[in-house]
């Protein structure tokens, strides 16, 4: 029988597995340390219910006093009254350089312009924000489940007994030791009898098809310094029966032997000793039957490997997390309600700059007395009007209220007024409310679906008030609701049409808590009507330590 060559050792192949494994499973530790997320009471952040605010803005006026202000760039031409003169409506107060003065008019306009883009722009981005989808920036994270899994299966793997677990005569891994199956034993004195390991007699091992064999094997058949030849080995894959031992059949002679495994196509593998050019690296193996080296793999250290090679790859993706959304859409809100405002102011300005740009002069626009006059050669950088002719009423305001509100508000109803300039509060009484409603609202917490009507409110303390000062405008109803459990929106999720919360369990962890939820007020604030109370402990319910089973710690200044 003609014996096969065993494929030559591939020599040099260094594999680095401490230092692989080491940085594993460092990293494993690090991430299973326990999460701890932040929780603090309902009752910090509970709103509650003060009723419901009709908010817009308006323009203290005073229809029997007139302010007329300058900035550096215009020309006073000509001033026709004086301090203390009497003037009717129509009477002309000042003339300006008209040349000057359309050079103004045209630089207002381009300011004007830039904070129309502006504003486009920012409408488009609240656009794109309103129809955008959140983006997972959560860089990927190990699955210690999967990880337990592989690590409990290398165990298994490496605890494979050297014979088949069911028959001790079938080998999984041959070492030195390994005895082969034609050894005899002398029958009065108990020694074993070795074939004589040529290749009419050879050692023949009967062996799972997966076996491998240890480079100390390998040496085991060599030659030996005392001039010993070498061992001719066979191998060959054993047919098992239905308890898992080899089945065994009478040869020709009638001698019951193991039987060869037909439908496993490499079953038997010869080994010449004598061939073997040098000795093994014997904590080295080779399989058996392909002559292959075989390499102990790790299941988890494969698992590690492919995690290290996707965080590497990993780049955090474009776009904005359901967070960042929130945040974004808050921080483009107010930019637009501040462009708003400048927009108004810069038209308002543009609008008194081409009354007198036909002309350049300035007419009284009421009967009333020259109460100041400035000195057209120093600016008023103070703030102060140039030329103010004043009557003796008081100062009035404007603003618009919902249709949905005409049954609560009423001639006589009080406003909140709060100044622009100083902050300071005021108090004023609707003396009339139009009954016709208006082309559009002033910006405000009101429904864009519904009708607007505006009013007038009479300041009776007006004294820290100047004509032409913008205010913000608030009426207060349904004062007689108040209360109830009403938190931030962001702490209420959603999942498969029911809302939920992140809340403390009685043994300091975090769980999901299903509520009921009502409606929505101030635009950001939702009512829990059942489910959670100000005594529950509530966590922010996003982030990599807002998950269920996190432990909590409390604080009183948690912020999101």
């Amino acid at each position: 029988m003609k014996i096969k060559k065993i494929i030559a050792v591939i020599v040099g192949i260094a594999v680095a597995f401490g230092a692989v494994a080491g940085g594993i499973y460092g990293y494993k530790s690090y991430q299973d340390k326990n999460l701890v997320a932040e929780v603090q009471p309902v009752s910090y952040i509970n709103w509650g219910y003060w009723g419901d605010s009709e908010t817009s803005y308006g323009m203290v006026t005073n229809d029997s006093s007139q302010e007329i202000y300058l900035d550096s760039a215009k020309s006073i031409k000509q001033i026709f009254v004086e301090e203390g003169d009497v003037v009717k409506v129509g009477d002309p107060l000042m003339e300006y350089d008209t040349a000057e003065l359309q050079i103004d008019i045209e630089r207002k306009k381009l300011e004007i312009s830039t904070i129309e883009n502006n504003i486009a722009i920012a409408n488009h981005k609240m656009d794109s924000l309103k129809i955008a989808k959140p983006v997972d920036k959560t860089p990927p994270k190990i699955d210690t489940a999967e990880l337990e899994k592989y690590q409990q299966q290398d165990e298994l793997n490496n605890s494979r007994p050297q014979t088949d677990e069911n028959d001790v005569n079938i080998y999984n891994y041959l070492t030195e030791s390994s005895i082969p199956y034609n050894v005899k034993r002398d029958a009065a004195t108990g020694e074993l009898i070795f074939p004589a390991g040529t290749e009419e007699e050879p050692y023949i091992y009967y062996c799972n098809a997966n076996a491998y064999a240890y480079g100390g094997f390998f040496n085991s058949i060599r030659p030996k310094a005392d001039g010993t030849a070498g061992k001719y080995v066979r191998f060959y894959v054993c047919k098992k029966g239905a308890d898992g031992k080899m089945l065994l059949e009478p040869n020709a002679e009638g001698v019951l032997t193991p039987v060869v495994d037909t439908s496993v196509s490499a079953n038997m593998a010869e080994l010449n000793g004598n061939s073997i050019p040098a000795d093994y690296d014997e904590s080295r193996m080779w399989y058996v039957f392909s002559g292959k080296e075989y390499i102990p793999t790790s299941l988890a250290d494969q698992y590690m490997e492919e995690f290290m090679e996707n965080a590497t790859d990993w780049e955090e993706p474009e776009g904005y997390t359901e967070e960042e959304l929130i945040k974004e859409a808050a921080e483009t809100e107010n930019l637009l309600k501040s462009l708003d405002i400048q927009h108004r102011q810069q038209l308002l300005q543009l609008t008194s700059m081409q009354k007198t740009a036909s002309d350049g002069i300035v007419y009284a626009e009421v009967d009333g007395i020259v109460k100041t006059v400035g000195d057209p050669e120093e600016y008023q950088r103070d703030g102060t009007a140039f030329l103010v002719v004043t009557g003796d009423e008081g100062l009035y305001v404007s603003g618009t209220i919902s249709e949905l509100l005409l049954g609560d508000v009423t001639v006589g109803t009080v406003v909140t007024a709060n100044s622009w300039e100083s902050g300071m509060t005021f108090e004023a009484t609707i003396t009339e409310i139009s009954d016709y409603p208006v082309s559009g609202n002033s910006w405000g917490d009101g429904n864009p679906n519904v009708s607007y009507y505006a009013y007038t409110a009479y300041i009776e303390d007006s004294s820290a008030l100047r004509n032409g000062e913008y205010v913000d405008l608030m009426i207060s109803t349904n004062q007689s609701e108040t209360g109830g459990l009403f938190i931030e929106k962001a702490y209420v999720r959603e999942e498969d049409g029911k809302s939920y919360c992140m809340i403390a369990d009685e043994n300091g962890r975090l769980k999901k808590q299903y509520v009921v939820t009502g409606r929505t007020i101030y635009g950001s604030a939702i009512e829990i009507k059942s489910g959670l109370s100000e005594d529950d402990m509530i966590a922010f319910p996003y982030g990599k330590n807002a998950v269920e089973g996190a432990a909590v710690t409390e604080t009183s200044n948690m912020y999101y």
